[in-house]
């Protein structure tokens, strides 16, 4: 089962943007139950300078690009643990974590994911929003 962006298979980080950090994913189910989530792949790593760098310029900082493997990744959640996943969609490819964070927040609420049990198998938004948390809505 390969990633998809936009009709293409990923199958690697060639595939994507250079610029492109994190994606917001949606995962959907033999069941049609369907869970929205955030990848990193790449991230940055701060080195000490080098001694040649040192020799140029006493505050040098050394900036590594690391890529982190995404192609078999299925997801963290545990309530998708046993699920057959049908298909992995790439829905934004995403230059930092923040924007990231904010799309797939924006898709969790915008789709009332923990509101609704029948299509989603997210739990929570951010770690902060639970599937409970209107049990204290008085309605009239």
């Amino acid at each position: 089962m390969n990633w998809k962006y936009k009709g293409k298979d990923i199958l690697s980080h060639d595939d994507l943007d250079d610029k492109c950090t994190d994606f917001v994913y949606c995962l959907t189910f033999k069941d049609g139950m369907k869970y929205i989530g955030k990848k990193t792949i790449r991230s940055e790593r701060r080195l000490k300078p080098t001694k040649e760098q040192l020799a140029i310029r006493k505050n040098y900082k050394r900036v590594e690009v690391k890529d982190i493997p995404f192609v078999k990744y299925v997801g963290s959640s545990v309530e998708n643990k046993g699920r057959e996943v049908v298909s992995k969609d790439i829905i934004y490819c995403c230059s930092n974590k923040r924007t990231a964070t904010y799309l797939e927040t924006r898709l969790l609420m915008g789709n009332k994911s923990i509101e609704s049990n029948e299509l989603f198998t997210n739990k929570n938004v951010l770690g902060r929003f639970f599937d409970n948390c209107l049990d204290g809505l008085i309605k009239d």
